[in-house]
């Protein structure tokens, strides 16, 4: 038995829905890889991972952790739980991003189609 080829962005996807359930919806993860992979692949897996998390509950901040031998301080408390992993390894990836941002350019030319540098003012209109 094979298994069905992958996507090359998959690997650094959060889980995908489906297979997993209460992951990123397929759909999105791939409308965001269309978007940023060619680009910049971290920023395409930050932005994955994102919203990823954006689907997930908030949990508590940790500002603290004691086990008895030793302890832990965190400054700034980090949230915990599958939320807070998911924001570290969205962190981690933009970390290598050459764009700090999401570009504003390839939304305007989607909105109002080719518009000459200067003209986009008046598309708004």
């Amino acid at each position: 038995m094979t298994s069905p080829a992958r996507r090359p962005w998959e690997s650094w996807a959060p889980p995908l829905d489906p297979p997993t359930p209460g992951g990123l919806a397929d759909a999105d993860a791939e409308a965001i890889a269309a978007a940023y992979w060619d680009d910049d692949p971290h920023l395409c897996a930050a932005l994955q991972w994102e919203s990823y998390a954006a689907t997930l509950p908030p949990s508590a901040a940790v500002s603290q952790v004691a086990t008895g031998s030793q302890s832990v301080t965190y400054a700034p408390a980090l949230p915990g739980g599958d939320y807070g992993l998911a924001i570290a390894r969205a962190a981690w990836h933009r970390s290598f991003c050459t764009f700090t941002t999401v570009p504003l350019v390839p939304s305007i030319e989607a909105a109002f189609g080719d518009v000459d540098d200067g003209e986009w003012w008046e598309a708004l209109g």
